[in-house]
């Protein structure tokens, strides 16, 4: 494989890892990929690729198709939200020079989403990209997807251990691996340092959650308890706990992984002849069909396979960049702005190592402009050592920040529209892009939730409690919003009102978040979407009104009255008049046209096709 700057870290496709790694290189990137890219997509252009497999093709590229013709979303892997101020500067090139969108959106996947891409500057998006150490392999399609992590690991005071460096090392051997490119579905995997468990194991494919225990001499060992089969969508169910202590440093927690896969790869559809089944292809379809005890004892008779015998280069897999504070002094702040106290209380953590925090900056829908990208590499490089971690909420965390450099950050902050206090608080809301561009998307839940950020903001709520509850948009029932983890949930749906389509929301309450459990949100009300904003604050006053003292929290009050208890009393909100006398009703958030459920062929269950053919795409 040539150079050219990409892959001087040694990397070579796996089994190979890697003996030295760039700074911010988490991932290898290869120019003769993207060169075969850009080779295969030019021949369908001309009508020389069949169409269903080069749509396989792409999405391991991680270019997806939108809604619009012709026009791609681009889908940047982060493994554990890792991102440097290069990077950063990158992604405003990408954002300025090929999306319509002119910004970046940073997914509850801890991924950079780009869209409105023309597929004819994908592989030129990835060069740019590249050059930085980011890759869109295997962010979309049948892979294991990007690896997401506590934004905290490596500086949380309660942690067990780090797990930064297992996860990459997990990614690391995943990505290009031959056991995982035709899987019967999309995978999704979650690394938790502490018993909190705030990367949310429970609702994932796979997760690990970290432990500790002592050998027969007294000397700690790290490991993982790995939890399968979990998940949102149309089957919220929560992850079985399959292997109870499997040890880290000697990589047995990546070949328990490995024959987690090779039983789904087998098990989880009609194997090699068709991937049919795709709304049931989920590994928590097959946990839910077969239970944990036979789906344990599968595993571990894969794992008596010679394949698994074969060592694993650790410490070449969990090499990764040091982190830590930027060199030198910073200026202090001359004077302290308004609103800096409630943003250092909301927005700014302590740190395990003494005189630093970690700032959580409040993205709005998790949508950065291009100046803003540029802005955020700068600050990163005076503020963090140059660092930063995206995080499930849709926001940026910026580690290693000196206590006293913390009143002048919030001034910058400010400076661009990044300064609200409001890092997990109830004005914090979450949504996935929506109808603005997903073929799947019932309504624009991206405008939606900009709008309910507003009235969040708008109603000023004083109640600690009630800021504590998590709002969480999703337009359609795949949950990419991850609404069923919410205190208050909304899914985008529609109903007609005498002939007309009218833009609605079901309500979902009570969902635990990420450090919930497996606990979900249970539907109780459907309303208009333009009401949606007074629904959520009349939940919120009934709350405050039949909870059994100010402690009582969101959850614990749902749990308590029962979620069902709140039907009938948002049962006007979702009655419009007719278009004369209610036409705002009949128009999406930020619309002007009315309403139309207008929902192509998503692309996440591609792959109903013979996998002969499908494997083309992993060569």
């Amino acid at each position: 494989m040539s150079d050219n700057g990409h892959n001087s870290n040694g990397y070579k496709p796996h089994p190979k890892v890697p003996t030295e790694i760039k700074p911010g290189f988490t991932l290898p990137v290869y120019d003769e990929v993207i060169d075969t890219f850009e080779e295969r997509a030019k021949k369908y252009r001309i009508g020389d690729e069949d169409e269903e497999v080069f749509r396989m093709f792409r999405l391991h590229h991680g270019v997806y198709g939108q809604r619009q013709e012709d026009q791609q979303m681009m889908r940047i892997k982060l493994p554990y939200g890792g991102v440097t101020a290069d990077q950063m500067d990158a992604l405003a090139e990408v954002a300025e020079k090929y999306s319509g969108f002119h910004r970046g959106h940073i997914t509850t996947r801890e991924n950079f989403q780009f869209h409105f891409i023309n597929l004819d500057d994908t592989d030129d998006v990835m060069r740019i990209i590249g050059d930085v150490g980011l890759t869109t392999r295997e962010a979309c399609a049948h892979t294991v997807r990007n690896v997401t992590g506590c934004a905290f690991s490596g500086i949380c005071k309660d942690e067990v251990f780090d797990t930064t460096p297992y996860l990459a090392a997990y990614a690391r051997n995943m990505l290009f691996n031959p056991i995982c490119q035709t899987l019967p579905r999309k995978f999704k995997t979650a690394f938790s340092s502490c018993a909190s468990d705030c990367a949310g194991t429970p609702f994932h494919d796979l997760g690990f959650l970290a432990k500790v225990r002592r050998d027969e001499n007294g000397n700690e060992v790290k490991g993982f308890d790995i939890r399968v089969g979990g998940g949102t969508s149309t089957m919220p169910r929560a992850a079985d706990t399959v292997w109870e202590f499997a040890e880290v440093d000697n990589g047995e927690y990546i070949r328990v992984s490995e024959a987690i896969l090779r039983v789904y790869d087998r098990e989880g559809d009609v194997p090699g002849l068709l991937r049919k089944n795709m709304n049931k292809a989920r590994i928590k379809f097959l946990l839910h069909k077969i239970g944990v005890e036979e789906f344990r004892a599968k595993v571990v008779e894969e794992l008596k396979g010679d394949w698994s015998k074969e060592p694993l280069d650790m410490e070449a897999l969990m090499q990764l960049a040091p982190e830590g504070p930027t060199e030198g002094d910073l200026p202090a702040a001359t004077d302290i702005l308004d609103g800096y106290g409630r943003w250092r209380s909301t927005n700014a953590q302590e740190q395990k190592q003494p005189g630093y925090y970690a700032v959580t900056i409040t993205i709005p829908i998790g949508n950065i402009g291009i100046s803003q990208f540029r802005e955020l590499a700068r600050i990163m490089r005076l503020y963090s050592g140059g660092n930063g971690r995206t995080n499930q909420n849709q926001n940026l965390v910026l580690r290693w920040v000196p206590e006293n450099a913390l009143p002048l950050l919030y001034k910058e902050l400010k400076d661009i529209n990044f300064g609200e206090a409001e890092a997990g608080l109830i004005a914090d809301v979450v949504a996935c892009p929506g109808a603005d561009s997903c073929k799947l998307a019932v309504t624009a839940s991206n405008q939606a939730g900009y709008a309910l950020r507003d009235a969040m903001i708008a109603f000023n709520y004083e109640d600690s409690e009630v800021n504590n509850i998590s709002v969480k948009i999703s337009g359609c029932p795949n949950g990419c919003g991850q609404h069923h983890l919410a205190g208050i949930g909304l899914q985008g749906s529609s109903y007609k009102v005498n002939g007309h389509e009218i833009p609605c929301y079901d309500i979902f309450v009570g969902g635990g978040g990420y450090v919930g459990g497996g606990k979900f949100a249970t539907r109780v009300s459907r309303v208009a979407a333009k009401k949606t904003p007074q629904a959520i604050d009349r939940i919120i006053q009934i709350y405050q009104q039949e909870r059994l003292s100010p402690e009582e929290s969101f959850v614990e009050y749902v749990d308590r009255v029962g979620p069902k208890s709140l039907e009938p009393r948002l049962e006007e909100f979702k009655w419009v008049g007719a278009i004369h006398e209610d036409l705002d009703m009949y128009l999406d958030w930020g619309a002007e046209d009315f309403f139309e459920v207008i929902r192509g062929e998503g692309e996440c269950a591609a792959g109903a096709i013979p996998i002969s053919r499908v494997q083309e795409v992993a060569k």
